[in-house]
């Protein structure tokens, strides 16, 4: 392996509940908007996977792409909702606060793994300002050598096209890099882009049935230096 790339929330970081905060916000204000296409609103939020004012581990709202949080928007309201879910997640998006806490032993992971001359990148489901915040607050930027972040209306994981700046920029085959994350969407990124190695975490959101497909499973990011010994 030459390049490991990692998700941010969930995996380098605590899972952070602003997402969940959010996630709820998006919910409440699509039923709100349009109730009158909804033919059941209590099992809207059960199919949405929003529980007792929380999002249920596995459901779409946990750990599904955003195209897939959109088919499920479309089936309840009866409707094509695409534009108003993606410009108003965008917003909620924009308004967060998020929390940035290192999950423990992944900062001095991550300057080993410098240290040992492997390339790291971060692909994240956030916003580029999220995650220029978060590289802030961390002050991480520099253990870094490619970021991509998501915007509205972009291609985002696990479309194998999320790795166009990767590729664009170095020269690097797909069997050389690994993937990191907490969610089946980066083990899938993965196994799209035909990378050559996958490690799915249990410090995020994804349940650890859900990654059958993974080449590892385990407690958290530490792992990997582990994990590049053993390969």
């Amino acid at each position: 392996m030459q390049w490991i790339l990692f998700d941010k929330d969930g995996t380098l970081i605590y899972f952070d509940q602003s997402w969940t905060r959010i996630g709820i916000q998006l919910v409440d204000d699509f039923i709100e908007r349009y109730r009158a296409s909804i033919a059941d609103v209590e099992q809207a939020y059960k199919d949405l996977g929003v529980v007792d004012r929380d999002i249920l581990p596995g459901s779409v709202m946990a750990s599904g792409s955003l195209e897939e949080m959109i088919a499920h928007f479309n089936q309840i309201a009866n409707r094509d909702v695409s534009d108003w879910v993606k410009e108003h997640s965008q917003t909620l998006i924009d308004q967060r606060e998020p929390d940035n806490e290192w999950v423990d032993g992944v900062y001095e992971m991550l300057e080993t793994l410098r240290q040992r001359g492997y390339k790291l990148a971060i692909v994240t489901s956030d916003t580029r300002k999220g995650t220029e915040q978060f590289l802030e607050a961390t002050d991480s930027e520099h253990l870094f050598d490619v970021i991509i972040s998501t915007e509205a209306h972009a291609v985002e994981k696990p479309n194998p096209e999320v790795l166009k700046p990767l590729f664009e920029q170095h020269e690097v085959q797909p069997e050389e890099i690994m993937m990191v994350g907490d969610t089946p969407n980066d083990i899938q990124t993965a196994i799209n882009a035909q990378l050559g190695y996958s490690v799915a975490v249990l410090t995020g959101v994804g349940e650890k049935e859900s990654f059958t497909q993974a080449d590892r499973i385990v407690d958290d990011a530490t792992a990997v230096l582990d994990i590049l010994n053993d390969i």
